[in-house]
Formats: structure tokens, C-alpha cells, sequence
């Protein structure tokens, strides 16, 4: 993923957005790498996590009729 601030650089730590796994306690990283939102080892850009993050509590809190 590249970081949408600056020339299409990669979104890593230099990026304003990026989510270290570092910065976040065991019990959150976990969770979101167990249901494919983050990647445990490389972090994230945190626009995608919270997409992710959303899209996931939808579809988990959506009721079909049928």
C-alpha cells in the first residue's frame, strides 16, 4: 500500500498514517491480525484499518431476512 501523503512513497513508518503493531497492546494487534484487518509483523496505514475495521463490524452486525 503507499501512503497517500507524499510521491507515492510505500506506507510504512515514515508515513503519517501508519499504525506500528508496536504502538498498539498484544490483545488489539491479535484480534485485528486474526481476522485479516492487520498484518501482525509489518502494521498498517490506518485509513485501510479502519475501512477493514468497519466493512468487518457490518457484515458481523448485519441481519438478513429471509
Amino acid at each position: 500500500m503507499t501512503c497517500p501523503f507524499g510521491s507515492n512513497r510505500e506506507c510504512n513508518n515514515t508515513c503519517p498514517i501508519f499504525i506500528s503493531p508496536d504502538s498498539l497492546n498484544e490483545f488489539v494487534v491479535a484480534r485485528l491480525s486474526s481476522i485479516g484487518v492487520m498484518d501482525r509483523e509489518k502494521g498498517v496505514c490506518s485509513i485501510k484499518m479502519l475501512a477493514l475495521s468497519q466493512g468487518r463490524a457490518i457484515f458481523e452486525n448485519t441481519n438478513t431476512r429471509g
